[in-house]
């Protein structure tokens, strides 16, 4: 045998073999990395910190953030009031489309029947209005809230009204406003129903069965659970609000976008401007992400927490103990 032979033959040291197994690991890890590792946030934080330093250091992006900062209290303004719009219409509509009425018994009285009847209607009218403004772009719903249904409203019922003839200035944010709160009115509607179909139905019939209206229902029982279910999509609208609020611009609203469009083609410095508002609007979602994320993380800890001490603060059960009827009620 020769000496070659022999020397594969004889098995490795410990020290060799420990060694081999470290390297081994570390190409593994190395490998997980690479292909589990959010590569895109790392291009993400590099792209926004190279505008960032930009804009500290260089006068033409300084200049440029300067101009295009003033827009910014304009496109929260707009976003704020236009998704506190959207939230009242949705919660009401949802509620409503959430209960389709159903037909009454024959022995039902004459004003049941109506008051049903009337919910039927109410009900098709706002599944209309659901369908109507999923079904077009929200840049048309801006020209026509804007252009059309608005003034038309001012001509033939405002004016004739008041008695006096009703001046709108050009680039008003109110039309935008109005515009996109029903736009995203209609999208909300339907996280609140589903998040309301969601829950159990026994809670209601338990809530009914102790003397509650369907309201006092829906307040105290149902509404509370189904918000917390429902917020992480409510939370994607509010970063989606902020970006689709640059539609105003084509209104002239005078926000961010519509700054840089006015300024740009003065100054002829298309990519350093368009980079700087990339720049504002990923830092303003960006930090409605991190509200976002906080107020999910709170609740959820209120509700661990709640849920620990043998509390429950949302839905049926802590109605129940609050007025005394469940364990330790006190009655």
């Amino acid at each position: 045998m020769s000496a070659a032979t022999r020397s594969k033959n004889i098995p490795p040291e410990p020290d060799d073999l420990q060694q081999q197994v470290i390297a081994s690991r570390n190409r593994v890890s190395f490998g997980n990395f690479v292909y589990n590792a959010p590569l895109w946030l790392f291009f993400l934080v590099a792209g926004w910190l190279f505008i960032l330093i930009s804009i500290l250091t260089d006068p033409i992006y300084s200049n440029i953030f300067n101009v295009l900062s003033e827009g910014i209290p304009m496109t929260l303004r707009v976003a704020a009031s236009a998704y506190f719009m959207a939230l009242m219409i949705g919660l009401f509509v949802g509620l409503v489309r959430s209960n389709k009425p159903t037909r009454l018994a024959p022995t039902a009285t004459f004003g049941a029947r109506l008051r049903n009847f009337l919910r039927l209607m109410l009900y098709h009218i706002l599944t209309l209005y659901v369908e109507l403004m999923r079904g077009l772009p929200i840049l048309i719903v801006l020209l026509l809230t804007t252009f059309v249904i608005i003034p038309e409203i001012r001509d033939k019922f405002l004016e004739p009204l008041l008695g006096y003839e009703i001046i709108s200035r050009g680039g008003s944010p109110e039309p935008a406003i109005i515009a996109l709160g029903l736009t995203y009115g209609a999208f909300i509607s339907e996280t609140f129903r589903a998040g309301i179909q969601s829950i159990e139905k026994g809670q209601m019939e338990a809530a009914k069965s102790l003397g509650m209206t369907y309201f006092q229902s829906m307040r105290l029982v149902i509404l509370p659970q189904a918000i917390r279910r429902v917020l992480p999509p409510l939370g994607n609208d509010v970063i989606a609000m902020i970006k689709d609020s640059s539609l105003v611009s084509v209104l002239g609203v005078q926000d961010v976008t519509q700054i840089a469009r006015t300024s740009s083609g003065a100054s002829f410095r298309y990519l350093e401007t368009y980079l700087t508002v990339a720049f504002i609007y990923l830092t303003m979602t960006i930090i409605g992400s991190f509200i976002v994320k906080w107020v999910e993380s709170y609740l959820k800890n209120q509700q661990i927490a709640a849920t620990v001490t043998g509390e429950k603060r949302s839905g049926f059960m802590f109605w129940f103990n609050r007025q005394g009827r469940g364990p330790g009620g006190g009655r």
